[in-house]
């Protein structure tokens, strides 16, 4: 038997408080600032996760910036799925749902 649904406000908060347990600082969408975690509800779509760094790296560090954005996507994937939610990745974003919505 399946858990009922969860609706977006409650999925959003145990995302938020999973990511936070982990030791990541969660912001809002709308926070000063051009970089850190970002988490929001999207209708239609369900909880996307938005990483990015505090400052765009330049040429010459280019390459160090896709592997430390690709070790914390892994990072915030595995945490996601391990909790039990469906991870998917969209437009550079994950999007996240509980495990009974597609």
């Amino acid at each position: 038997m399946s858990p009922p649904p969860i609706d977006a406000a409650m999925l959003e908060s145990r995302v938020r408080r999973r990511l936070s347990e982990a030791g990541f600082t969660v912001e809002r969408r709308d926070a000063d600032g051009d970089g850190g975690l970002r988490v929001w509800h999207e209708p239609g779509r369900g909880v996307v996760v938005s990483w990015e760094p505090d400052a765009v790296p330049g040429e010459e560090h280019a390459a160090r910036y896709r592997l430390i954005r690709g070790a914390v996507r892994l990072a915030l994937r595995t945490l996601l799925a391990d909790a039990g939610y469906h991870v998917r990745e969209d437009e550079g974003r994950m999007i996240v749902t509980s495990r009974d919505q597609p």
